[in-house]
């Protein structure tokens, strides 16, 4: 599933429709398959005309705005990615497209391809009953805020009802930081040096802090990388990206550690994957 880092990097991605008016909201032939999208292109039409104003990012999620009380929520789900392609037409290549934007006077239309139709792109009467859905609501703070909220994050681990908590079970919990997933997960803990079994009340202050650093710094490492491409995510180029290329840990079991030597072992902490370096990481 994509995480934080590779829905800003799609964020940033589609900005550059920011301010474009909408000449169609096209929901696919392929999409009429599935009752999330059956039949609903009427429902679409009202943003013919309309312009966006803003796309904004709340952990996994996309919001995108328009000049009209109207709010649409996206999420990628299991697979989905945006692909800006030339023309009007979507490529053949993409096999699983969804929906098709086009824009007025923008020689460019943005298509949402979801294999695995896990994504979201749901219509919001407004702003507000998008910030009222519980998802968003419950949102902890954003790793990638520049400077990392080095506070909240401690203060959330502190509660008491996290004491008796792994920290790689944790760390996935979206109302504590949002947008980790299970590759930054184990990334930022290797870079941390912090075994994933260890529980919340076990860790010092010196860890909790260097910890949260190291968050801040392999998000940030990951966006600049454009994502991880693991399985199914690509760049609005439909080009995968490059963050794999220096994981340490993750989908590495059985490698030997890049520092140390040690094998890389995989556990499974909450039916969700964790990989470390046990002697690096204490």
């Amino acid at each position: 599933m994509p995480e934080g880092p590779e829905v800003e990097c799609t964020r940033l991605s589609l900005r550059r429709f920011e301010g474009k008016k909408i000449v169609k909201i096209e929901l696919t032939k392929l999409s009429q398959k599935y009752k999330k999208y059956e039949g609903k292109q009427k429902i679409f039409d009202v943003f013919i005309g309309k312009t966006i104003t803003k796309i904004e990012r709340k952990g996994k999620f996309l919001i995108w705005n328009f000049d009209f009380s109207k709010v649409i929520l996206n999420h990628l789900g299991m697979s989905g990615h945006w692909i800006i392609s030339e023309g009007a037409d979507v490529p053949t290549q993409i096999i699983h497209p969804k929906i098709k934007i086009l824009f007025k006077n923008e020689n460019k239309i943005a298509i949402f391809e979801d294999a695995r139709n896990f994504g979201q792109f749901r219509i919001y009467d407004t702003y507000q009953d998008v910030i009222n859905y519980l998802p968003i609501r419950n949102l902890g703070s954003n790793g990638l805020k520049v400077p990392f909220p080095q506070e909240a994050f401690a203060e959330k681990l502190k509660l008491k009802k996290n004491a008796n908590k792994e920290i790689g079970r944790i760390l996935l919990d979206q109302t504590l930081i949002a947008g980790i997933g299970n590759i930054y997960k184990s990334e930022a803990l290797a870079l941390a040096k912090i075994n994933p079994l260890r529980l919340v009340k076990k860790l010092k202050p010196e860890e909790i802090e260097r910890l949260g650093f190291s968050i801040s710094i392999i998000l940030h490492k990951a966006v600049d990388s454009m994502g991880s491409s693991i399985q199914s995510f690509r760049t609005f180029t439909g080009e995968e990206g490059s963050a794999q290329k220096w994981h340490k840990v993750y989908a590495k079991a059985g490698i030997d550690c890049e520092s140390c030597g040690n094998e890389i072992i995989r556990i499974v902490q909450d039916k969700r994957s964790t990989f470390y370096c046990e002697k690096c990481q204490v």
